[in-house]
């Protein structure tokens, strides 16, 4: 099977390429680090499955660009990977006609296991409950008290003083929080999380 791996970081393009090339049934036939690359690639190239990240260099994102992709390649198999815990990347990638949608924190026979049942004819998606709420599982409890607190509405000095830290350990946990949630701004988690009801606005 010939596949193309579309990852704009180097190290984790590397370690997909060195994981999925002891797989004697696979090929990696060309890495890309930038999603409008991909369609100009399959023209050129015999490929059977694409395996992308969804942000990719230039933050491009790759489902932009899926419906055209199997406009002109109908039977290609596509299969999306991602950090980001966000359902609506979800729920997106099945509209434009993604195969299978997983997360990379699956292991490396997993992920070939997806591809190869992709490459098959199976659809592979989280489950939508699961995937909801993997958003808050990997928060310390400290960090569930600050997102807690900007849900009901506190500003950052006032859970500060409240939670006895100062502003630059505030600071702190709070980048701490967008990196394992995959959010741009805490505004942006505690809308999701209040959203799909894993925070209540007035707990305390």
């Amino acid at each position: 099977m010939n596949i193309l791996i579309c990852e704009d970081q180097s190290i984790l393009l590397d370690g997909l390429v060195l994981s999925l090339s002891k797989e004697k049934s696979f090929d990696i036939v060309a890495t890309l680090t930038d999603a409008k690359d991909i369609l100009p690639t399959l023209k050129n190239k015999k490929i059977d499955l694409v395996l992308s990240d969804i942000i990719t260099k230039n933050k491009n994102n790759v489902l932009e660009y899926i419906e055209q992709i199997k406009k002109e390649f109908p039977e290609m198999k596509i299969v999306v990977i991602t950090g980001f815990p966000d359902i609506s990347f979800m729920e997106k990638a099945k509209k434009v006609g993604v195969n299978s949608f997983i997360y990379k924190n699956i292991s490396t026979n997993e992920l070939i296991n997806v591809i190869k049942n992709t490459s098959i004819g199976y659809s592979i998606f989280p489950n939508e409950e699961k995937t909801k709420d993997l958003i808050l599982t990997s928060l310390t409890e400290t960090e569930l008290k600050i997102l807690r607190l900007y849900c009901c509405g506190k500003e950052r000095e006032d859970i500060a003083k409240e939670l006895f830290m100062s502003n630059s350990s505030l600071k702190s946990h709070i980048t701490q929080i967008l990196q394992k949630t995959g959010f741009p701004s805490l505004a942006r988690v505690a809308i999701y999380a209040v959203s799909n009801s894993l925070i209540l606005p007035d707990t305390k």
